[in-house]
């Protein structure tokens, strides 16, 4: 028969394998420019069985509110963490991790890529519209170049669309034919 566990505390073997992933979160974090301290507290975060408070999470982390507060705002916009409400709890903040990370890529493709493939787009039409009648060697120059950058960012629309409406796992299988 195994030992009975208290539920507040898990087992040595958990916080350690906990950590370990925790500090890969930190690590990762810091390889995107990211601050260490926002990979940490996803980790924390995604081995919650609960939505935590900012006072939880600076508590379980050793930082200070403010930059809880500041990453929960920063892990939000890359829809890595979700802001809860709990009712009976009043006004205070909740966050949670999203634990699929398929659906992170996805909405970071769907929202932060597609704004920049819409803006350079636009820019490039634009561009191109204003050398339409230019007669000179280096407007030609350019024109070919904003062509082919506008072909590039077209076709990373279309390949965005595509990823958005498939499952990983039809992906990983179209990539495992392809090798």
């Amino acid at each position: 028969m195994l030992p009975v566990m208290s539920n507040d505390e898990p087992p040595q073997a958990v916080r350690e394998a906990r950590e370990t992933v925790i500090e890969a979160f930190a690590n990762s974090a810091e390889i995107y420019g990211a601050k260490r301290s926002y990979g940490r507290l996803y980790g924390i975060l995604y081995f919650a069985d609960e939505p935590l408070s900012l006072d939880t999470l600076a508590e379980r982390s050793e930082y200070a509110k403010s930059t809880v507060s500041t990453a929960m705002t920063e892990l939000g916009r890359y829809h890595m963490v979700t802001r809860r409400s709990i009712p009976g709890e009043g006004k205070k903040a909740f966050f949670e991790a999203e634990t699929d990370f398929w659906q992170i890529i996805r909405a970071f493709l769907n929202n932060e890529v597609r704004r920049e493939i819409e803006t350079m787009t636009r820019a490039l039409s634009d561009a191109l519209d204003s050398l339409e009648d230019v007669e000179d060697g280096r407007a030609e120059d350019d024109r070919q170049k904003l062509q082919e950058l506008l072909e590039l960012y077209r076709q990373s629309e279309r390949a965005i669309d595509i990823l958005n409406s498939q499952s990983v796992d039809r992906i990983a299988a179209v990539f495992d034919r392809l090798r």
